[in-house]
């Protein structure tokens, strides 16, 4: 059921009110909404970082999608960074394309996809087709101009790392350290081998991926995006739908033309550290959030979990010194 303006209940709905009045040409319009997708960070990760809304003019279908971020992410998103982002992936025919947005206010309304199309899971990306799409989507973003920022997974561990000693959290894990140890000697193989530096969606959930009927994609959510080595924007998709590596062979042939242990040994090496990343965001949002209906502590757990594994397997010191 949609509202009209003026006709909020709730904190959330007067912020997404104020913010649908903000944008120029809706103040005075017959301007409606409905909250959007509910967020949920298990089985899957969708829709945690913002509040957002389905808005419509008067009687029309929605065609508009507002989202406000909430306050717990401001140390991990950079609002206009993100709209910059999304507004290049856009040009490239890539996301649908940001309208408007207001650092104050931490929202952004976007140009919405068709009720026809559906958030992607982890099943439709192990479809050759779709997994075409999608690594050709990111592909084509990866040789367009150069984002703002450059950054890598290490580089995000060191924020979440101070903003768990800023919360006084000692410790995600009673190996957390070891964990902590073994990703600063992956940092330090990447940095011998060297790198390069793309512009990139940095996303790997499948949740941020949308699919037509006729198959066609489109990458959302841009919170992540900055130049970063492509093989970790390819690493982290594989990590998401697929988990050995005979299955990942084929998709670094897409990315590639052929595939090379060398690229294979890289992305899996990329996982390892972005698992442990979103497994100590997890850990911090679990103690610092006020959204407590949101499972971060499972979420967190299940990707230190993948992480510990990984770094137990016996492959993983011949990964480090084949790169």
């Amino acid at each position: 059921m949609m509202k009209a303006l003026g006709q909020a209940s709730t904190v959330d709905e007067k912020a997404a009110e104020a913010a649908i009045r903000a944008v120029p040409g809706w103040a005075n319009a017959d301007m409606r909404y409905a909250p959007g997708i509910a967020g949920v960070a298990s089985p899957t990760h969708r829709a945690v970082d913002s509040q957002n809304w389905f808005v419509a003019r008067g009687d029309a279908p929605a065609t508009y999608f507002l989202k406000i971020l909430h306050s717990d992410q401001s140390d991990f998103i950079d609002l206009d960074r993100s709209v910059t982002a999304a507004r290049q992936a856009s040009t490239l025919g890539l996301t649908p394309a940001p309208l408007w947005h207001s650092p104050e206010m931490s929202a952004v309304v976007f140009d919405r996809l068709p009720e026809t199309w559906h958030t992607a899971r982890m099943d439709d990306l192990r479809k050759r087709d779709v997994l075409e799409s999608v690594i050709a989507a990111k592909s084509t973003l990866h040789g367009g101009t150069s984002l703002g920022e450059t950054w890598t997974v290490f580089d995000r561990i060191r924020v979440v790392e101070k903003a768990l000693v800023d919360a006084a959290i000692a410790e995600v894990a009673a190996d957390g350290w070891w964990m902590r140890e073994c990703v600063g000697d992956i940092e330090a193989a990447i940095i011998a081998t060297g790198f390069d530096e793309k512009p990139a969606h940095a996303d790997g959930l499948a949740s941020n991926i949308m699919i037509a009927p006729d198959g066609r994609v489109q990458l959302v959510d841009f919170d992540e995006a900055r130049n970063v080595d492509p093989f970790y924007d390819i690493g982290i998709l594989l990590n998401e739908a697929f988990q050995f590596d005979s299955e990942m062979q084929p998709a670094l042939e897409i990315f590639e033309g052929q595939f090379r242990q060398t690229s294979l040994n890289r992305c899996r090496l990329y996982a390892i550290a972005d698992d442990l990343f979103w497994g100590m965001w997890g850990m911090l949002m679990d103690r610092v959030s006020p959204r407590v209906g949101i499972e971060f502590l499972k979420y967190a757990q299940w990707r230190l979990l993948r992480c510990r594994m990984a770094l137990r397997n016996p492959r993983f010191e011949f990964m480090l010194r084949t790169l």
